[in-house]
């Protein structure tokens, strides 16, 4: 349980800082954008011409990437953690031979 709490934790995490910094992003250009007044003058679009239908992408992906992030997460921590037990017990039993 407790490596299950870790690995949900370490995904949360990385989604907090996934979403911080694409605000961080989208907050830094919309600070520091200047428009070119000049050279837009030249293109008048009228608004009714660039009407765009769509649709946003759901919330549940992001439940769905925590969940496959805390998997894939949790499975490299057995896989790391296998790995590190069967080379200490290699190094104990070659240095016990000595």
């Amino acid at each position: 349980m407790k490596r299950l709490t870790r690995v949900a934790l370490i995904s949360a995490v990385l989604h907090f800082i996934y979403v911080i910094a694409t605000f961080g992003i989208g907050f830094l250009r919309t600070l520091t954008y200047e428009p070119d007044i000049i050279a837009e003058a030249n293109h008048v679009v009228v608004l009714q011409d660039k009407v765009v239908i769509g649709m946003t992408g759901t919330p549940f992906l992001y439940v769905f990437t925590w969940i496959g992030l805390a998997l894939v997460l949790g499975l490299g921590r057995l896989v790391f953690k296998d790995k590190r037990a069967k080379s200490i017990q290699i190094n104990l039993t070659s240095t016990s031979n000595v």
